[in-house]
């Protein structure tokens, strides 16, 4: 299979849910998150297209392509956001729902 273009408007609801692993972003984040592995050029595009109708962090700049996840923080709250973080840093901080 190609590339989904698609893939990065995804609903949020359609993500995987993952647990977090770290006390500390626990207690700023809570305890799930929902998360999809995601470029930081389509996260870029993603905000673009989305960031005036959800909370979004803005994408860092770039310079060239790192492998990361869309992460939607604060889930079901009014602090409920989407950002993207790298994928060595995800790993520390989250592991899939089990």
């Amino acid at each position: 299979m190609g590339y989904e273009h698609s893939k990065k408007y995804i609903d949020v609801n359609a993500m995987e849910t993952y647990v977090s692993i770290d006390s500390e972003v626990t207690k700023l984040y809570g305890k799930t998150v929902k998360a999809m592995e995601i470029s930081n050029i389509d996260y870029k595009q993603r905000f673009l297209k989305l960031n005036k109708s959800r909370k979004m962090k803005a994408p860092p700049s770039c310079g060239r392509i790192f492998l990361g996840f869309l992460v939607v923080r604060n889930l079901n709250t009014k602090k409920e956001y989407e950002t993207w973080i790298p994928d060595i840093v995800f790993g520390d901080m989250y592991e899939i729902r089990k």
